[in-house]
């Protein structure tokens, strides 16, 4: 969905390949396009939230190694159950 602005005003709106001219909108339909921009707004929100939760989950990753380490705890095997 783009719009077309012209003097700080937008007049028309492209959605799914057509041209709508805003006046010619019906209040249902104007709430639909609201309503569209504001669900893809949140989604953009959640990407942006998704992205900084795993730059956090990597780094939380990463010092747990180095804890590992530093502190020197071992790792144990486990055994693994044979099937005949």
């Amino acid at each position: 969905m783009t719009d077309t602005v012209q003097d700080n005003q937008v007049k028309t709106i492209n959605f799914d390949g057509v041209q709508y001219t805003i006046e010619d909108l019906t209040p249902r339909t104007a709430d639909g396009f609201n309503s569209l921009v504001r669900v893809q707004q949140e989604i953009n929100e959640i990407a942006y939230q998704l992205k900084v939760k795993q730059a956090a989950q990597l780094q939380f990753s990463s010092d747990l190694k180095i804890y590992l380490k530093e502190d020197k705890v071992k790792g144990v095997e486990i055994e693994q159950e044979k099937s005949d």
